[in-house]
């Protein structure tokens, strides 16, 4: 799906103004290509990913350690790998060196919780959320697998 047809974030949580971001513009746009290559999601638009970003930086603002450590990650991929001028291939290739660092560990756990813990991305990948306080899915939906075999 084109970027232009990408689902809008209807709803999404207003993010805070640029004005209370922990994060400078270069890092926050920095982020927002790294989780958007990390996490591809064609048919969600650019405040979904966004809103993660606002998320590291409420974090930042509360952790000076965690916000150190973003800052840091992206001013050395753009001090020392020249990230803006990197081709798609060329970037991921640079993720995959650093991989292991704590930089990238830390943006991968963190994304991960506030991305796919957000309602709203629930809804574009079909899952209708926890399913505790309505008894479980053992009474609802866990037999009704149509692409498992009975054999």
């Amino acid at each position: 799906m084109p970027p232009s047809a990408a689902l809008p974030a209807a709803g999404v949580p207003q993010t805070p103004s640029a004005a209370s971001m922990v994060f400078s513009p270069q890092t926050a746009q920095t982020l927002l290509q790294i989780f958007r290559l990390m996490y591809p999601h064609d048919a969600l638009d650019d405040s979904y990913y966004e809103y993660a970003v606002h998320q590291f930086s409420s974090r930042g603002s509360t952790e000076s350690g965690f916000a150190e450590l973003i800052e840091n990650g992206v001013s050395r991929l753009n001090s020392e790998e020249q990230w803006s001028q990197l081709s798609e291939s060329g970037r991921l290739t640079t993720l995959q060196k650093i991989e292991d660092g704590s930089f990238l560990q830390a943006l991968r756990t963190e994304f991960l919780f506030v991305f796919y813990g957000n309602p709203l991305v629930w809804k574009f990948l079909g899952y209708e959320g926890p399913s505790n306080d309505l008894g479980g899915y053992l009474n609802r939906g866990f037999d009704s697998l149509d692409w498992l075999s009975a054999d």
